[in-house]
């Protein structure tokens, strides 16, 4: 039932993707006004909460958003028509410095080059081509012609307009359309999922404005120390176009280098502006990026390359911005929606197995320096009790549930007893300074599953001694009976039918067991005076029959 309810979900994925494919110049609007509702929704409600009403409210988030935007791009546009323009003043200077890097007939390269050059002379036809006539355009096929080129992003850019200004002004609308899309059914799944795909698309916006600035504004410092003219332009511009993934920072450092080429005589410019660029983008990118956007966006790294190349093969440059907003929402879907939730194991940050899990997998993969790692990182975060108890037993137990199905070679089920028994060596315990009072037995039930955790019981709490069933000292007053499953309760069972008398006090330690509802009834008419499936209820209950044991 699972496989077929994924495939039918993978299935629409598909079909999805082909929709999104096919109605791009539909959706593209639509997705560009999303991202900008997004934006602009905290504006409009601070605005309204001022009494200003939905509509004005709007108007006003409105015409602030373009407006910065429009102002952004017309003086980029003038500052590049500006440099375009002072190109010929820089003509001698790019010149220089091109011959300098061709050097044809200094290099080997080069005069490879020229060789080249010279045969398709020699190669080429003797006779000069025919003439080619032209025939003028007429004046509908010239204007046409001219303004082609704007039609698409003014309509584009209308559209998202418009969008914009309807998803603002009926938001808790669409919300509700949304939600009766998916399900009345599933109202607070539906809810909890928009509000964080909200909230993780905002935090992953603010994250990267933060991260953007911290390469702007230094970039920009250092442009006009350096001599580069407009170089806080510069910066801004930085700023922004990192807001497009991977090709938006190459375009950001494009043009002050260009201009350093063009404006001064030598090198040394060219070489510091790519330097503070490098020195910048390998902080930004190794450091900061991949912790903060993962985090923000709660998608792993991986995730995020992959949604780039995605977005960007399914919608172009537009799907490059798009790309992690959009697969924010997808991942947040998984984890909301059962049938989808392969997405948010592919795509989310969460650790994909429990620690007890990744402890056992490294164990039977024989990695034991991958083993001890997670051993130590997990004693630090919550020490060494917590470590016994929420890894090293429970993967005894996974270890068990192997070994009885046949599962487990003996290789592997020796090195895994092997390597758990030199962690609580090397590792220790936490006794805490409390030593239990005299008298206290485990008792192993049977495997030797069963021994390494007795013999973690007798490292966390002091006074107590390991013995076996058949050579049980007189003055074990208290027996704590260690197994571990499958076969826990049977074993343990017998045993304590066994062991009980001269008035002895039993605790029966069923490790990690998930049937304790259906077992300790049984266990406790047997006369199992307490019956645990944790490590500090272990030790709490053993250290109070004990006391009371002395204080008979």
């Amino acid at each position: 039932m699972v496989l077929t309810s994924r495939s039918s979900s993978l299935a629409g994925l598909l079909v999805a993707a082909a929709i999104l494919y096919l109605a791009r110049d539909v959706l593209i609007p639509l997705a560009l006004a999303i991202l900008l509702s997004f934006l602009l929704a905290p504006v409009v409600r601070r605005l309204e909460g001022w009494r200003l009403g939905r509509i004005p409210s709007t108007f006003i988030a409105v015409v602030i958003g373009f407006s910065i935007l429009g102002g952004i791009g017309w003086v980029a546009a003038r500052q590049g028509l500006s440099l375009v323009e002072k190109f010929p003043e820089y003509r001698e200077n790019i010149k220089k410095k091109i011959r300098a890097v061709r050097a044809p007939h200094e290099s080997a390269i080069g005069k490879a080059a020229e060789a080249i050059k010279e045969i398709e002379t020699e190669a080429a036809p003797a006779s000069a081509p025919l003439p080619v006539t032209e025939t003028p355009p007429s004046a509908f096929a010239a204007l046409a012609e001219l303004v082609g080129p704007f039609v698409k992003p003014v309509g584009t850019a209308f559209a998202v307009l418009v969008f914009t200004i309807l998803l603002l002004l009926n938001r808790e609308s669409m919300r509700e359309r949304l939600i009766g899309l998916i399900g009345a059914r599933r109202i607070n799944v539906t809810t909890q999922a928009l509000g964080e795909a909200s909230y993780r698309v905002s935090q992953y916006l603010y994250m990267q404005l933060v991260v953007n600035a911290c390469f702007g504004i230094p970039f920009g410092i250092a442009l006009y120390l350096i001599g580069i003219p407009n170089a806080m332009l510069w910066g801004l511009l930085g700023t922004l176009l990192r807001f497009i993934p991977y090709a938006g920072v190459w375009v950001a450092v494009a043009m002050p280098v260009t201009l350093a080429v063009a404006i001064f005589d030598g090198w040394t410019p060219v070489i510091w502006v790519v330097g503070v660029f490098l020195v910048l983008e390998l902080i930004l990118v190794n450091v900061a990026e991949p912790w903060l956007y993962g985090r923000s966006a709660g998608l792993s790294p991986i995730a995020i390359i992959t949604a780039a190349l995605f977005w960007t093969w399914l919608w172009g440059p537009v799907g490059l911005l798009l790309a992690v907003p959009l697969t924010v929402c997808i991942a947040v879907m998984g984890r909301y929606i059962p049938e989808l939730g392969y997405l948010n194991l592919l795509l989310g940050v969460e650790p994909v197995l429990a620690p007890e899990a990744r402890f056992y997998q490294r164990l039977v993969a024989l990695d034991q320096d991958e083993a001890i790692e997670l051993a130590v990182e997990h004693q630090r975060e919550h020490g060494a009790q917590a470590l016994y108890d929420e890894l090293i037993i429970p993967a005894l137990a996974l270890a068990e549930i192997d070994r009885h199905k046949g599962a487990l070679d003996p290789e592997r089920e020796r090195f895994i007893f092997d390597t758990t028994r030199q962690i609580i060596e090397e590792f220790g315990g936490e006794g805490g300074g409390v030593e239990a009072p005299g008298g206290v037995c485990v008792v192993p039930a049977r495997d030797e599953a069963d021994e390494i955790a007795a013999a973690i019981v007798a490292r966390l709490l002091p006074g107590v001694k390991i013995a076996t069933a058949d050579k049980l000292e007189d003055g074990c007053r208290v027996l704590c009976i260690s197994a571990v499953p499958p076969h826990a309760a049977s074993h343990a069972g017998s045993l304590a039918r066994r062991l009980r008398k001269d008035g002895r006090k039993v605790l029966v330690a069923l490790w990690a067991s998930d049937a304790i509802d259906r077992i300790k009834p049984r266990l406790l008419e047997a006369g199992v005076d307490e019956v645990v499936t944790r490590l500090p209820d272990a030790l709490s209950q053993l250290t109070r029959l004990a006391r009371g044991a002395a204080s008979r």
